[in-house]
């Protein structure tokens, strides 16, 4: 498998089904299906990306593979029942895909996104790829495994929507900075520290939600640093 290839077509998936793709444009597409002007662009922008990682005449073929594939599955996805499993099969489908075109197409010329640094192309990309995944991916993911153990929330918590976000994809970064510099001892000290705020909260049912999420998104930023540091 072309490694640079995969993780290029990667960092595109990430980009254009995360952070191109808002909440608004995916209730569109869930609302009127194939109708859906959305389900369309999205895969034209998907195909349009993965041309750009390797803009030669040979790899179109495979650029619109990648763009018809996404197409596909998002067109199935939107008639398939929401949550979990549904999200990480999607995403589970969308990379065996992106790892069959990088097995099967063989360059040897240098990728034009990968002439931007000096220090290691697959270790840039592997860096990138995790900080993106931590953070809006992470969200989602997180926010899919604790659906059922949902808790009410305050009107102070209403009031600030999207901190509890903004908080996780904070601590996720540092812990991916601390995984690549060796601090351990950090992480837990971040943990520890986060724990301990939860501690004079006579809400049981909401600490222990608070504190799952927590370990699960320390796990996740974890996992993804010793992938970057690969």
């Amino acid at each position: 498998m072309n490694s640079e290839l995969f993780l290029s077509l990667f960092l595109v998936h990430i980009i254009g089904d995360f952070y191109l793709q808002t909440d608004k444009y995916c209730r569109l597409k869930e609302s009127k299906k194939l109708k859906s002007w959305f389900l369309y662009v999205h895969a034209t922008i998907i195909g349009g990306l993965s041309w750009i990682v390797n803009p030669s005449c040979d790899f179109l073929l495979y650029a619109g593979l990648v763009a018809m594939s996404h197409f596909i599955i998002d067109a199935i996805k939107v008639y398939s029942p929401k949550g979990l499993w549904s999200f990480v099969v999607d995403q589970l489908i969308h990379i065996v895909i992106l790892i069959t075109i990088s097995t099967i197409y063989d360059t040897a010329s240098e990728l034009p996104m990968l002439m931007i640094n000096d220090f290691g192309a697959l270790s840039t990309l592997r860096l990138i790829c995790a900080i993106l995944l931590c953070m809006k991916p992470s969200n989602i993911l997180i926010k899919l495994v604790l659906e059922k153990y949902q808790v009410g929330e305050s009107e102070s918590c209403n009031n600030i929507k999207n901190a509890g976000a903004l908080i996780g994809n904070l601590e996720r970064i540092l812990t991916i900075v601390f995984v690549l510099l060796g601090q351990y001892e950090a992480i837990g000290f971040i943990v520890a520290a986060k724990s301990i705020l939860r501690f004079k909260d006579t809400d049981t049912a909401k600490t222990e939600y608070v504190l799952a999420g927590t370990f699960l998104s320390f796990g996740i930023a974890i996992l993804c640093g010793l992938i970057a540091n690969l």
